[in-house]
């Protein structure tokens, strides 16, 4: 049967613009500048109506018809200056039949988002038009003066045909390419090109657009589940259609989509699928250009609240709308992915993409009963397999081959599982063979991300573990979280395969921790449990904590096991928070923690999660300092459960520094029994070296300041005579002078000084190098110290600034101040859960000093747009009693306006 000829020639039903249409025709009547004005005018006006329609009638207006009413718009506009610009170089009255004006890229396909490029060709059926170089100059200007971003080129059909086979980037806009003025003879070129392109270049193209994608991933992140996805580039998105596109067109000679149906696997459902996602992401990005008023295509967080609310979801079993709604986003834009994985994979078994279908038959290996390995990709070897006895349990073993074998599911293979999956019923969750399977797969650390991740993606690791299921593709709304739930947990798993496999060295001392683990299964299963209770929103830990049980059982895990299990999901953010949250020197506070970590061998454990957890919540989110903390605090509980005192030669370590740096050894005796206390317990010796230099130079001149630039944050020493109300004094100068405080320690010396260190953010992150800066905060902390100017004037300059984006509005209204007397031996910690503003920690500090209190120590924390802060606070020297712990609460919400 003779094979079709290939459609080369892409068609749009584009929408009547009716009397627009007539009016952009009109201005043919009018002087240049005045058709210019106003076919700018009724561009923009007809946006603006566009806009609002989208808006009022957002649930029936599909993204199709939006992008395909801008780019009608958009031709009637280019085809009136196309012929202003042909009268106006005097072209020949037939000039149509020697050149064209062809929409290409984007504007091809017809998706023209408001604040797109206008990408366009002037085709010439043969070279040496003389005329048509003046036209297309003068297009470009009128182009340019009514405000399109434009991006064009000129070539004649010969010319076309050469650079595109050279070319793959020119190839990629042209063989979208639709008329927009262009009479037959143009078309008919552009038809010769693109049908010779796709006979001589088009398996080489495929090869090319592939690797390109692959190296996009490798640019962009190969992750779907990114909580701020770039709806153009990222996996599943726009970009990904568009390629589906060009495979449809290369490899089967149809613009249709549906042409790919021809491919083994790939079903019409799975085509209309990719089409609904398609339209879902024309419609958001449309949004996105319309409400910035620019090209945008990265989904922010706070978009994506106001197009959840748009869209008419509501918080629902203690889920935010903006849940609900992500949740359906990631699992459009994952079909898509697997449409074009598995259009890729069956492009090259017809061998499109090098290595043909019968020399690939030659790697097939027999992995297991059923299934059968073919270039290190697992295949379904029998159709029945899914109606044999035993199925899910013979399901899960023959994961544990693969990932012995180091082979991935191929996406045919997870397809067939995804639709097979009712094989995993409860008595195969409870099967030895596979129970002993899974096991063996989670404690085979060094290759577990891998298989966990195709198993994943077909559906099965949530099938098998149902708790884990629940939280498939389920965002988490803050501005920490990079990553959905599922995937964070993933990539977690992926860290101690790092961990396991020596390419990482984790957390201080932790190859050696790691290595006197004896069942890292248990730690492998503890950290796929650890977020499971964030299904229903807050209060994950004890909900989580909770599931533990019903999946020990199933596994077969003895009550020693499953003991360890709940207490890794239990306490899985123990460490970090008092890492953060908590002076974990303090001799109280590490006693009661060590008591709560019970045993050396449960720390060793958690320290490992606790590193994988954190170093999967996003890209630079644990920073070196944090690192070092963890390290720090792991180190101090160790010594504690040893029962180990610090000996005298801790004193004699410190004095040494800082004779080593200069001082005298009065001096450095002077210096440690002046800050007294924990002090000596509570920093290296490194850092004791800064804190002398910077007393010493408060004591010369009212002010020591030393900072350096780490984990890109200021690490910044700072010494001031101490007085009254000083720490809400100078949180708000830091403030004005566009600083954050992330984290301070503080101590008030004998001779009336106060000692703090900080680590800081920066609204103004390319100006930390400039003296000048760093002078005028010393002047002004200076002046705020003595009072001769008053901080909340300074505090006025950042209110005005130019900032960076606001945090999302999480909707959180759970504000929390809570007092602990009996943590810390000498202070009362007060812990603040509020919604962060310009300004807020100055007001806490001057709550807590208005009530009468001293700060010593404190952390503060911003996670999105909810301030974490943790102050520990004395009075008169001691910490509070329950009546002023009381009175201190109720005086700061009533301060702070929380009631």
């Amino acid at each position: 049967m003779a094979q079709p000829e290939p459609e080369t020639v892409h068609r749009i039903t584009m929408p009547t613009l009716g009397p627009v249409a007539v009016e952009i025709a009109a201005t043919a009547a009018l002087g240049r500048n005045e058709a210019i004005a106003a076919l700018k005018a009724i561009r923009t006006r007809e946006f603006e109506a566009l806009h609002r329609h989208l808006v009022d009638h957002i649930n029936e207006t599909t993204g199709l018809d939006v992008v395909l009413m801008i780019a009608a718009l958009t031709d009637a506009i280019v085809r009136a200056l196309v012929e202003r610009a042909m009268q106006r170089v005097a072209a020949p009255a037939d000039w149509a039949e020697h050149t064209g004006i062809f929409a290409v890229g984007g504007y091809g396909r017809g998706e023209m988002n408001p604040h797109s490029d206008l990408d366009l060709l002037m085709l010439d059926v043969k070279p040496g038009i003389g005329w048509a170089d003046k036209a297309w100059a003068e297009l470009n200007t009128m182009l340019w003066d009514v405000k399109f971003q434009v991006g064009a080129s000129h070539r004649s059909a010969p010319e076309l045909a050469r650079i595109s086979e050279e070319d793959f980037v020119t190839a990629t806009a042209i063989i979208e390419s639709r008329g927009v003025h262009a009479a037959q003879a143009p078309g008919a070129a552009m038809s010769e090109v693109l049908a010779r392109f796709r006979k001589r270049r088009g398996k080489a193209f495929l090869a090319y657009k592939l690797e390109e994608l692959a190296k996009r991933r490798e640019q962009a992140g190969a992750s779907l589940f990114v909580m701020e996805p770039n709806l153009k580039s990222n996996p599943g998105c726009l970009r990904d259609v568009q390629l589906l596109r060009n495979m449809a067109f290369l490899a089967c000679g149809s613009r249709n989509l549906f042409a790919l149906g021809e491919l083994d696997g790939i079903s019409r459902g799975d085509l209309s699928g990719v089409l609904a996602t398609h339209d879902h992401l024309l419609e958001l990005r449309s949004l996105l250009h319309f409400t910035h008023g620019r090209k945008q295509d990265v989904f922010q967080l706070p978009d994506q609240v106001k197009v959840a609310k748009m869209l008419g979801y509501a918080d629902v079993s203690r889920l935010r709308a903006v849940e609900h709604f992500m949740k359906r986003h990631y699992a459009q834009v994952r079909h898509v992915h697997q449409v074009l994985e598995l259009a890729a994979s069956r492009l090259e078994a017809k061998g499109y993409l090098g290595m043909r279908l019968a020399p690939l038959i030659t790697t097939r290996r027999k992995l297991c009963d059923g299934f059968a390995v073919i270039a290190e990709r697992v295949y379904l070897a029998e159709d029945a397999f899914w109606r044999q006895p035993h199925a899910g349990a013979r399901l899960i073993a023959m994961c544990r081959a693969a990932q012995q074998r180091r082979a991935r599911l191929s996406v045919e293979l997870q397809r067939a599982i995804a639709a097979n999956l009712q094989v995993i019923d409860d008595e195969a969750r409870c099967d030895p063979l596979a129970v002993q399977a899974f096991r063996a797969i989670i404690g085979d650390l060094g290759c577990c991300r891998q298989i966990l991740g195709d198993m994943h993606a077909a559906g099965l690791l949530g099938a098998w573990l149902p708790e884990f299921g629940l939280v498939d593709c389920l965002m988490q709304f803050d501005s920490w979280h990079q990553y959905t739930v599922d995937e964070h947990t993933i990539l977690a798993m992926g860290n101690l395969d790092a961990l396991a496999s020596g390419r990482t060295p984790g957390l201080p001392r932790m190859t050696t921790v790691f290595a006197s683990l004896r069942r890292v299964d248990l730690l492998s299963l503890g950290l796929l449990l650890h977020d499971v209770g964030k299904y229903m929103g807050r209060g994950h830990v004890a909900r989580g904590a909770m599931m533990v049980e019903p999946a020990a059982r199933r596994l077969g895990l003895s009550r020693d096991d499953e003991d360890l299990v709940h207490f890794l999901v239990m306490q899985h953010v123990a460490l970090s928070d008092a890492s953060r949250k908590r002076d974990f020197r303090d001799p109280a506070f590490l006693k009661a923690f060590a008591e709560r970590m019970g045993t050396r061998e449960r720390l060793d454990y958690l320290y490992c999660l606790t590193w994988a957890d954190a170093k999967a919540v996003g890209e630079g989110v644990l920073t070196g300092w944090q690192e070092a903390l963890l390290g720090e605090l792991y180190d101090a509980v160790c010594a504690q459960l040893a029962g180990h005192q610090p000996g005298l030669d801790l004193h004699a370590r410190l004095s040494q520094a800082l004779i080593t740096a200069g001082a005298a050894p009065e001096q450095a005796e002077r210096h440690l029994s002046d800050l007294g206390g924990t002090y000596e317990h509570q920093i290296p010796p490194e850092e004791v070296v800064r804190h002398w230099r910077v007393l010493s130079a408060c004591e010369r001149d009212g002010l020591g300041l030393l900072h350096e630039l780490r984990d890109r944050h200021v690490h910044l020493t700072l010494a001031l005579p101490d007085r009254h109300a000083l720490f809400s004094d100078v949180a708000a100068t830091l403030s004005g002078h566009g600083f954050d405080i992330v984290d301070l320690r503080t101590w008030v010396t004998l001779r009336g000084k106060v000692l703090y260190t900080m680590r800081l953010a920066t609204i103004y992150p390319g100006r930390m190098n400039e003296e000048t800066l760093w002078a005028k905060l010393s002047a002004d902390l200076i002046a705020v110290s003595s009072q001769r100017i008053q901080a909340r004037t300074l505090l006025e300059k950042r209110r005005a600034a130019v900032r960076t984006a606001k945090a999302a509005d999480s909707g959180f209204e759970d504000h929390a101040i809570k007092i602990d007397s009996a943590t810390s031996a000498r202070f009362s910690i007060v812990d603040v859960v509020t919604k962060d503003d310009v300004g807020l920690l100055s007001r806490l500090c001057g709550s807590i000093s208005g009530h009468g209190c001293e700060i010593g120590y404190a952390c503060i924390n911003t996670m999105g747009d909810v301030a974490v802060d943790v102050f520990y606070v004395s009075k008169d020297g001691r910490k509070l009693g329950e009546d002023e712990a009381e009175g201190l609460r109720q005086h700061m919400v009533t301060s702070l306006g929380l009631g």
